[in-house]
């Protein structure tokens, strides 16, 4: 792409026609450069490497950059009539500036870039000899500097930049396509405008907001045609979405300019205006996002970060965020989700988090001494079974020589004896450390089958909660680096599947799981035997089911109860059930809900797996956990609202029946009606 690109920039930049060098070198000579005669390069050499070494000592700049970096050194070389040479220098260091603060993350103002001579960066070693290395990382000029710094530091970009690189290339990429822009509007060069679209009869495709216009527009015409109102309103114009964004520009510098301020502070806060406008919503949202998965680099995508992309705009974002804050502290359910899955500890060796002792927590492994299972090496020790050769020597000895007996008794006693150092793994009650990891047995406890009952009675704070258990379960899964399935489920065969990878398509089934509003019934039937179905495969052999529900279930198929009974017998499987909502509630029937969640263990005893949710301490404690059940304001609110609608309805059933009538008045001819059935 680079090569067809810049063999445009390089005739731009005013080149000698006849220069035989490589398309890529050509567009980094100067403009008062006299052509030199070279072999055209191969196209297997036309790499980077080669605008790299054209762009000088600063041009370390990523290939994405170098057609705005030519535009920018094309526009100022024209307005300046300078060397475009030295505008691309100036302007590919100062944007190297720009990159080296925000990988810091910190924003390039006049202490940081004093930070990066004092360090020595290779951006202030690139400087001018003589030059003032504060003056020649500057970039870009004054007022657009300073207001774009503050843009940048309110809106907090920095922190993401120095996480996440691809956010800091798309930032890097709009702070030049602003620069550019900023100097064209300055020079009075105007845009290229982008013709729009057609279809194959050479009609424009509109937008639904242009379809809206041209129907009220309509609406107008025909009110003012039944009234007698010669003046229609006048068919709306339409524009592109750029047209339309150029204009919304121009009037915010002509109402800056209104102001007092002058035109290069008016264009470069409109400019700066437009820009964070653009970035706003997409910061927010990664900050929700960071918060709630670890990870997030691979939902950048490996072409970048897509500032445009619809993944960032989704309204699911918002209630994610406000799930997380609920439920991340709660105690209890991170019990919950320790105690699901089966499995001790035992398997394979690989690289895994760090565990250690906690007596209040559920088994795992730690590595000890008790267990004496491998060598691992030499350590100091007073244990006489792991002498070392030589210590056993020493012993020896000291059935003749008296001080050879005292030197191995004072080691022993300092547990200085050089020995063989034998451990092993043993189940302890432990804790898990995400942040360090070591080579460990990992087969940890099993992964998660997940079951959240979204039935119409869910609908409310039951919703919420039942969401946002779902959430934390995910995330609490991943973080232990399990796996965790979920089936969203109401009606017969209305089942929604649902896993959490660190992939944008995961994301997406997430978040419109958040944005769903409950509704349907409540059959457990299928759910159930997906869940067994699941079992069959080695990957999910080890899970427990959790079933999330407010107690509504009917009880399920005889045939899929005898399966489950033989699933817990069989394989060891778990039930869990959670309760959200009143206990009070005389509709749900705890019965059912007792009947899946009892197992029983091999040594003969019976254990009932139901929780409620509103029992657990940590949500007693809290007064946001104090919620109306049944959702008295919320079904009054939705009840006006349907009225609302079904009067709106009305209105435009009426609306239609008039233009009708008035149709038929001024043309004489009946409407033709539509072809119903007969009925038999």
């Amino acid at each position: 792409m680079l090569v067809a690109i810049l063999p445009q920039r390089a005739a731009r930049l005013h080149l000698p026609a006849g220069s035989r060098r490589s398309p890529v070198s050509c567009s980094v000579a100067a403009v008062d450069a006299p052509a030199r005669q070279t072999q055209p390069a191969p196209l297997a050499h036309l790499q980077h490497s080669s605008l790299l070494h054209g762009l000088g000592s600063v041009g370390d700049v990523s290939a994405s950059h170098l057609p705005w970096l030519l535009r920018l050194a094309h526009v100022r070389a024209r307005v300046s009539g300078g060397d475009s040479q030295e505008a691309l220098q100036a302007s590919s260091r100062g944007l190297s500036a720009w990159s080296a603060a925000l990988s810091r993350g910190l924003l390039p103002d006049d202490p940081t870039l004093m930070q990066l001579v004092a360090e020595g960066d290779d951006v202030a070693a690139s400087c001018p000899p003589g030059a003032d290395p504060l003056q020649a990382m500057s970039w870009p000029e004054e007022p657009l500097r300073t207001m774009l710094i503050r843009a940048m530091a309110k809106l907090g970009v920095g922190r993401l930049c120095k996480k996440y690189p691809a956010v800091r290339d798309a930032l890097l990429k709009s702070l030049l396509e602003t620069v550019v822009k900023y100097h064209k509007m300055l020079a009075g060069i105007e845009e290229e405008a982008e013709e729009r679209e057609k279809d194959l009869n050479g009609n424009y495709f509109k937008t639904a907001a242009e379809l809206k216009a041209e129907e009220e527009a309509r609406r107008a015409a025909n009110r003012g045609s039944h009234t007698g109102d010669k003046h229609h309103a006048p068919a709306p114009s339409y524009q592109s979405p750029a047209e339309l964004a150029a204009a919304r520009l121009q009037a915010s510098v002509r109402a800056a300019m209104a102001a007092g301020a002058s035109g290069e502070k008016a264009t470069a806060f409109a400019l700066v205006k437009e820009l964070y406008g653009t970035w706003q919503g997409p910061v927010e949202t990664l900050g929700r996002a960071g918060r709630a998965f670890e990870g997030l680099e691979a939902l950048l995508g490996g072409d970048g970060f897509d500032l445009q992309g619809s993944i960032w705009k989704r309204a699911g974002w918002g209630q994610l965020d406000e799930l997380r804050r609920k439920l991340e502290e709660l105690k209890e359910l991170r019990d919950l989700v320790r105690s699901l899955g089966r499995g001790g500890g035992w398997g394979p060796l690989r690289r895994a988090p760090v565990q250690y002792l906690d007596l209040n927590a559920r088994p795992g492994l730690l590595r000890t001494v008790l267990e004496a299972q491998e060598t691992r090496g030499l350590t100091r020790s007073d244990d006489i079974s792991r002498l070392l050769p030589a210590e056993a020597a020493l012993l020896a000895r000291g059935r003749v020589v008296r001080q050879a007996k005292l030197l191995f008794y004072a080691k022993m006693a300092e547990k200085a004896l050089q020995t063989y150092e034998r451990d092993g793994w043993g189940e302890y009650p432990t804790q898990i450390e995400p942040e360090r990891r070591e080579i460990r047995p990992t087969a940890d406890r099993g992964p998660i089958l997940l079951c959240v009952d979204t039935s119409g009675s869910m609908r409310g704070p039951r919703e919420t909660v039942a969401k946002a258990l779902a959430l934390e379960c995910m995330r609490a899964a991943r973080q232990q680096e399990r796996g965790c399935y979920v089936f969203a489920f109401s009606g017969p065969a209305e089942v929604r599947e649902l896993e959490l990878n660190m992939d944008a398509a995961s994301v997406n089934n997430l978040l419109e799981f958040l944005e769903k509003m409950f509704n349907g019934g409540s059959d457990f039937n299928e759910p159930v035997k997906r869940c067994l179905d699941r079992l069959t495969d080695a990957k999910w052999a080890n899970s427990d089911i959790l079933l999330v529900s407010d107690g509504e279930l009917r009880q399920p198929a005889p045939a899929i109860m005898r399966k489950l009974a033989g699933a817990k017998e069989a394989l060891g499987l778990r039930v869990h059930g959670l309760v959200v909502g009143s206990p009070e509630k005389k509709r749900a029937d705890p019965a059912v809900l007792r009947a899946l969640c009892t197992n029983y263990l091999p040594s003969g005893k019976v254990e009932v797996l139901v929780h409620t949710f509103e029992s657990w301490a940590s949500v007693q404690a809290e007064a946001a956990f104090a919620l109306d059940w049944d959702d008295v304001a919320g079904n009054t609110r939705r009840r006006l609202a349907n009225l609302a609608h079904e009067k709106e309805r009305m209105e435009e059933s009426r609306r239609k029946k008039r233009e009708a009538k008035a149709e038929q008045s001024r043309t004489g001819v009946l409407p033709e009606r539509s072809k119903m059935p007969k009925k038999f």
